[in-house]
């Protein structure tokens, strides 16, 4: 009697192509939002250099060893595929990034959001910042309210100044500058389960500006994943919520992650630009390897998206500053 042979081609790539939905595609699942896959889908540039070393390496072993050849390459035909796969993804989405345009007078508003990791930047070179792009409006996580009212000094004032603090920590401590072209605006409203400042602002009767939704959601880290994704997902639903509304800040997530898969009405500024892959943390990393986690949302309805630029690594942050540059829509 012949004895059966098990099909270990087959099963190692079976196996293979289940872990390499996890990596690249979790979503497939529904993990993404979970502890572990949510951490590596982040870095999705990451993943695609260490599927191309470890599907040259599975290659490898597959030629020199002969007696395990046939799953080997089963295996490194897998991981060839699924790292293809998230490099078109990656692709797909950009890594491009506009240079900062020249400002237009057409009613456009010019949102950078830049956490500045516990006021490491300084207020200069924030000022800065907001000097060198004709900034509207500057969300700025992790900064204290001091260094939020000195920016706005330096910037040359014209801004109406808001700031909210959760606890003693900086990290919980949000800043605001809002230019007195956009109206006046009355005082923040908290997101109620918030530990890291996030806020809205709307305009008082008789102004027109956008309602702006300052954000700093909960950082994906083991023990908080319901309050990372409920931060997100707040902030996403102020921006659906609100004609003309406009969401800026640290969201910590990713178009990956379940709390932006869905933004309609409001779309995300670098996807409309092919900059929606280009990484803003950590500074330290390549764009393409970095995880693109700091957003400007603004609704589709009210506002065209002129250009969205990651800008170069400023003072001690850990986080790119970026721009937006939104003009109302049709105009």
């Amino acid at each position: 009697m012949t004895r059966r042979r098990w099909p270990w081609p087959a099963a190692c790539g079976a196996l293979a192509a289940l872990a390499a939905v996890v990596v690249v595609w979790p979503q497939a699942f529904g993990l993404s939002g979970l502890y572990g896959p949510a951490q590596v889908v982040a870095l999705r540039g990451l993943t695609v250099l260490g599927g191309a070393v470890v599907a040259a390496l599975v290659t490898a072993l597959a030629v020199a060893i002969r007696r395990a050849r046939w799953p080997l390459a089963a295996v490194a035909g897998v991981v060839a595929a699924a790292t293809v796969f998230s490099a078109g993804v990656l692709l797909s989405r950009g890594l491009s990034s506009d240079a900062v345009p020249e400002p237009d007078a057409a009613g456009e508003v010019r949102v950078l959001a830049f956490n500045t990791l516990y006021d490491g930047a300084g207020p200069q070179v924030v000022a800065d910042l907001v000097t060198a792009t004709g900034a509207d409006v500057v969300v700025l996580p992790e900064t204290s309210a001091a260094t939020t009212r000195r920016v706005a000094e330096l910037a040359g004032g014209g801004f109406q100044v808001f700031h909210h603090q959760v606890d003693a920590g900086i990290t919980s401590a949000t800043g605001l500058l809002v230019a007195s072209s956009l109206g006046t605006y009355g005082e923040p409203r908290p997101d109620p389960s918030s530990g890291l400042g996030s806020y809205t602002v709307r305009p008082v009767a008789g102004s027109d500006g956008p309602p702006i939704i300052a954000v700093h959601a909960w950082p994906p880290t083991g023990g908080a994943m319901a309050r990372w994704h409920d931060d997100a997902v707040w902030a996403v639903r102020q921006c659906a919520g609100a004609e003309g509304a406009i969401a800026a800040g640290d969201f910590n997530a990713t178009l990956d992650h379940p709390a932006l898969r869905s933004l309609g009405p409001c779309a995300d500024a670098a996807a409309a630009r092919s900059a929606a892959g280009t990484g803003t943390w950590p500074t330290g990393w390549p764009r393409w390897a970095g995880a693109p986690i700091d957003h400007v949302l603004a609704d589709a309805r009210a506002w065209d998206v002129v250009s969205f630029s990651v800008l170069d690594r400023a003072g001690g942050s850990d986080h790119r500053p970026v721009l937006a540059v939104l003009r109302p829509a049709g105009s």
